[in-house]
């Protein structure tokens, strides 16, 4: 079989379309009102600005904080490759969805009832909260695995780019008006602490419970799937085989790896503004509202681009926007010295934040679900996002170079530029999936593909 490199690409514009699936309509509404209502439940609960904003209030020291959001990622990342295992051998996914989405937001209910009755006992409450995020997010981990695969079997993958901009750019008109809610409830104005914080972790769970309807809607076509579920002894195997032979994947994964550098700052863009910038609390409202708008614009810019150019080109434009949020850290309060335009002007880092974010479906993730063949991608999709996992521990290291530091800010965030840089590389050598499944002859097989060598 000739080399990918002795034919010419065929532009994305012109590769042939897919018939739609059954229910398509249906389906990408219901899909797009989960992007919507879960983005705004997150727009309340607000992992970056309230979350912080809430355990710094309780005493929460900088270091705990990163822990948590090692924690809160860890949670997320590393059951989907069990979840992979157990779901290879299910037709249908969505039960096992609901199963999970459930438990995961029924947790904020109860972060939002304790946050009123255990006000008065800040360390136990904090210990709390951070097993309830944590709950939240292994449930919501879980549940993604199977969720990837029901959007993926759902929405071809030249609409994939208008789905999750539509639904983003629903999360970020609904998440503005959040932010505005948010800035009110915490301000002056709105009830006192911890009222405050509970009624946000209400609302946030109130959005969760539609988020959970709209999934409950989808009509979903069986998979095809192996007889059974492979026991470890024979998934193990087989995973290694496919990390193997699949040379571009192992590319893929190098360079996400890289790009999780970014988390090293995560956590810390707030407890920056409110610790050094001393700006004040009520101001995560205002930056939640401007990453919305950072989310909204980067929606429909990356929609746009996976759509005509693909998820390669998506995934390289965002490795250097997320590389702006810690540089723009450092220079605007270098920039800015009044603290009335400093604490608009810092929200620019939010709103690259809340960007960086809304292109990693539309890029990363997409690009797995473009590359896997179907019978295979939970598993890719499990591998992927559980070897990502690693990364969870840099929030945490994040928090010991500020903690060793001196919380030396500027070390922490030039540190994080740098190194989400060094995934570009890395990326500008994985093919783009598109252009290789519609080149003649088409491998059966992703591991085909990688024998063949890069496309130019």
């Amino acid at each position: 079989m000739p080399s990918t490199s002795e034919r010419p690409p065929t532009p994305l514009s012109t590769a042939p379309t897919e018939a739609l699936p059954a229910h398509y309509r249906r389906n990408f509404l219901c899909l797009a009102s989960d992007f919507g209502l879960f983005g705004l439940g997150m727009a309340f609960l607000g992992s970056g600005t309230v979350i912080p904003s809430f355990l710094m209030t309780l005493g929460a020291s900088a270091s705990l904080i990163g822990f948590l959001s090692t924690m809160q990622r860890a949670g997320w990342l590393l059951p989907q490759l069990p979840t992979a295992r157990y779901l290879t051998s299910q037709p249908l996914k969505k039960p096992h969805i609901l199963t999970a989405a459930a438990i995961s937001r029924l947790s904020l209910l109860v972060l939002a009832i304790l946050t009123t009755t255990l006000a008065q006992h800040s360390n136990f409450l904090i210990a709390i909260t951070c097993l309830v995020l944590a709950v939240f997010s292994t449930g919501d981990g879980i549940a993604s695995t199977g969720w990837f695969d029901v959007l993926s079997k759902a929405i071809p993958p030249q609409r994939r780019g208008r789905l999750t901009s539509t639904g983003q750019i629903l999360s970020g008109v609904l998440g503005f008006v959040a932010g505005g809610i948010v800035e009110t409830i915490l301000s002056e104005r709105g009830p006192r602490f911890p009222i405050n914080y509970a009624l946000l972790f209400l609302l946030a769970f109130a959005c969760m419970v539609g988020s959970f309807i709209a999934i409950s809607l989808i009509v979903e076509r069986p998979s095809t799937t192996s007889s059974k579920m492979p026991s470890w002894r024979e998934y193990g195997p087989q995973l290694w085989h496919l990390l193997r032979e699949d040379h571009h994947f192992r590319t893929y994964l190098v360079a996400r790896q890289i790009l999780g550098l970014s988390g090293l700052a995560l956590p810390f863009y707030m407890t920056y503004a409110l610790e050094r910038l001393h700006l004040p609390a009520h101001v995560s409202g205002r930056y939640t509202s401007m990453g919305v708008v950072g989310s909204i614009i980067a929606a429909a810019i990356f929609g746009w681009l996976n759509e005509h150019h693909g998820t390669k080109r998506a995934a390289i434009v965002s490795i250097f926007i997320t590389a702006a949020v810690p540089l723009l850290a450092l220079l605007i309060p270098r920039v800015v010295t009044t603290e009335a335009t400093l604490a608009w002007a810092y929200g620019l880092v939010f709103f690259a934040l809340n960007a960086s974010m809304s292109c990693y479906l539309p890029a990363w993730t997409a690009y797995v679900l473009e590359w896997a063949p179907e019978e295979l991608r939970p598993q890719y999709i499990g591998l992927a996002n559980t070897l990502s996992g690693i990364t969870a521990i840099f929030s945490t290291v994040g928090g010991l170079i500020l903690q060793w530091s001196g919380e030396n800010y500027t070390l922490l965030f030039t540190i994080t530029a740098l190194g989400t840089l060094l995934a570009v590389p890395f990326t500008t050598r994985i093919p783009e999936p598109r252009l290789v499944k519609h080149q003649d002859n088409q491998p059966s097989s992703r591991a085909e593909v990688s024998a063949l060598g890069e496309e130019p």
